[in-house]
């Protein structure tokens, strides 16, 4: 009996944790290069486009052999492959082991090149060799509070950088284009940010805009504005004109010089890429151009509080030592719009909040 009492204290002493415990925890943290680089190579490999084209329609279930064949691969490496990114649903394994079948999973969707909010260019370059060299000097940053750009590539900045690499810097412009298709597609949507309204101003400047891919896809959703992309001169030359509806036009500026003139200016994850000083040069630049303007602020938020998982939060540090800038809090963004002599009239929330980006809606203060 002595032995009962004591075997159900003992077992009442027990708590069994909700989730892993911290030990499996630490150590999925720290192989988490592992998920970057099999995600990476399930796109780079060609693997999600075939897989795409295999499942059809209906997703059906397909055998690595098959995809091995499509992709010149090694079917047991890929089978190994598949298998790992199975376990965070990038693809689904059929029940039957031995069949050795294969279909896209929710993850794995969104990394082929033909979905309407394809995130495959990004993980390319997140996941790429200069990014991780970058944070691989993150131990350098956090006893300066410094970009580690230099120490890991050699180059002053990022810039520097791809102009040595232009291969590189294919892979980020395309990664930036891609992280742009996706977001535009929920701001194209109305019931996805049904608060988010252009419709009142007559013209409209994606400023810092590159190639225009917001902007094309919100003509759609306003379609009596007008548009300007503008970007440094380097940038919208790429644009093929001919290419662009009658209601765009393209003006090449600085925006850290001048800014065009317009009605309503679109800042799409421009001010995370400055600190305080040079977001303020920008917004001054804005003011001088049209005291009146409305400026729309698309930055991922807003951050939440303390132990509260967010994309913000990884990418501050991010910004932090890739370019000397930072994501902000609610607090500091209204902070910098105090003292750039603005104010903070709206915010609009994508998805219900359930996506990673917001938009503020700022104006001058009379």
């Amino acid at each position: 009996m002595f032995c009962n009492l004591f075997q159900t204290k003992e077992k009442e002493k027990v708590q069994v944790p909700a989730g892993p415990p911290p030990h499996v925890i630490a150590m999925d943290l720290a192989t988490g290069h592992w998920k970057a680089q099999a995600t990476r190579a399930f796109i780079t490999s060609n693997i999600a486009n075939v897989m795409e084209k295999l499942c059809s329609k209906d997703n059906n279930f397909v055998s690595v052999q098959d995809i091995a064949n499509e992709t010149n691969l090694h079917p047991n490496a890929t089978y190994r492959l598949l298998r790992f990114l199975s376990t965070f649903d990038v693809c689904i394994e059929n029940e039957d082991l031995t069949s050795k079948r294969f279909k896209l999973g929710p993850v794995g969707a969104v990394l082929t090149p033909n979905h309407p909010q394809s995130v495959a260019k990004h993980v390319i370059w997140e996941a790429s060799s200069t990014t991780t060299s970058v944070w691989n000097k993150l131990e350098d940053f956090l006893k300066t509070d410094k970009m580690v750009v230099q120490e890991a590539t050699g180059g002053p900045d990022l810039w520097a950088h791809f102009a040595q690499n232009p291969a590189e810097l294919e892979i980020f412009q395309e990664a930036m284009t891609g992280v742009t298709n996706e977001e535009a597609f929920f701001l194209f949507n109305k019931d996805l940010s049904p608060t988010f309204d252009l419709s009142s101003y007559s013209t409209i400047c994606d400023l810092g805009g590159a190639e225009g891919t917001l902007s094309l896809m919100l003509t759609k959703r306003f379609p009596d504005c007008k548009y300007i992309i503008s970007d440094l001169p380097e940038c919208v030359a790429r644009i093929d004109s001919s290419n662009l509806p009658s209601n765009f036009s393209i003006e090449a500026a600085d925006f850290l010089k001048t800014a065009p003139v317009a009605d309503a200016y679109l800042l799409k994850h421009i001010i995370h890429d400055w600190d305080n000083k040079h977001s303020i040069i920008i917004l001054n630049n804005i003011k001088k151009a049209n005291s009146d303007a409305a400026i729309f602020v698309l930055e991922f938020g807003p951050m939440p509080g303390p132990n509260v998982p967010h994309l913000s939060k990884g990418f501050d540090l991010h910004m932090g030592v890739m370019l000397n800038s930072l994501e902000r809090t609610q607090e500091e963004y209204d902070a910098l719009y105090e003292q750039a002599g603005y104010e903070r009239i709206g915010l609009h929330r994508l998805a219900g909040g359930a996506h990673p980006l917001y938009v503020q809606e700022i104006k001058a203060k009379k």
